[in-house]
C-alpha cells in the first residue's frame, strides 16, 4: 500500500492519478466516439501539444518524481527535474507518434482529384463492337476498374489505351487516346501549314 509522507508526495501521487485517470477518459472517450474533440497544432513547431501530451507529461511527472523520491531515495530537488525532463520526452514522443500515425492531410478526400472524365487507362477486357467491357485507370494511388463502353461502334481490344469521356449510370464512355493524340499533332501541323 502506498504511503504519503509529506505533501511533496501527496502532489506528486496526485499529479500521477489526474494524468492517469484523465488519459483513460480520453481514451475512452474516443473509442466511443461521443463527438468530444480536441483541437491540436499544426503549426509545425518543435514541441507541439495537445491535451493527450500534457497528461502523459502530468502522468509521468507525477509517477517517475514519487518513485525517485520514495524507491530510490532521491531529494525532491533533484527527483523533479529529471522526472520532469522524463515527463517532456514521453510526451514529445507520444505526440511525434499520433501526428505520424493521423496525417489529416492524408485523410482529406477532394473530389476534383476523383474525377473519372479525362483520366487515361488501358482495356483490360475487350470491349466488343457496340458492347462493353472493362477499363483498369489509377486514381489516388491505387488501381481501379470500372465497365466501359467505346464511343463509337468500333471494338477496341485488351491493351489499348483510352481516355474516359464520361459515365452515366456506372458505365465510362471511353475513346482511343491516339485519337486525342493525333487530332492534337493535327491541329498544330495545320496552323503551321496555315502559316507557311
Amino acid at each position: 500500500m502506498l504511503e504519503v509522507r509529506d505533501a511533496a508526495d501527496a502532489v506528486l501521487l496526485g499529479l500521477f492519478l489526474f494524468g492517469l485517470l484523465l488519459s483513460a477518459a480520453t481514451l475512452l472517450l474516443g473509442v466511443a466516439d461521443l463527438g468530444v474533440h480536441h483541437g491540436h497544432a499544426d503549426d509545425g513547431s518543435l514541441l507541439p501539444t495537445s491535451l493527450g501530451a500534457l497528461l502523459v507529461f502530468l502522468s509521468w511527472l507525477g509517477g517517475a518524481g514519487f518513485v525517485l523520491t520514495r524507491a530510490a531515495d532521491w531529494p525532491l530537488i533533484a527527483a523533479l527535474p529529471f522526472a520532469a525532463l522524463l515527463g517532456l520526452g514521453v510526451a514529445v514522443a507520444m505526440q511525434w507518434s499520433v501526428r505520424k500515425l493521423s496525417n489529416p492531410a492524408g485523410s482529406v478526400m477532394k473530389p476534383e482529384e476523383y474525377r473519372l472524365p479525362g483520366t487515361l487507362g488501358h482495356v483490360s477486357s475487350s470491349i466488343r463492337a457496340g458492347g462493353t467491357g472493362e477499363v483498369v485507370y489509377e486514381q489516388g494511388g491505387v488501381r481501379h476498374v470500372v465497365a466501359a463502353r467505346a464511343s463509337g461502334a468500333q471494338a477496341l481490344p485488351r491493351g489499348t489505351e483510352v481516355v474516359v469521356l464520361s459515365v452515366n449510370e456506372g458505365i465510362a464512355t471511353v475513346e482511343v487516346f491516339d485519337a486525342f493524340w493525333n487530332l492534337d499533332r493535327g491541329d498544330e501541323s495545320e496552323a503551321l501549314a496555315g502559316r507557311g
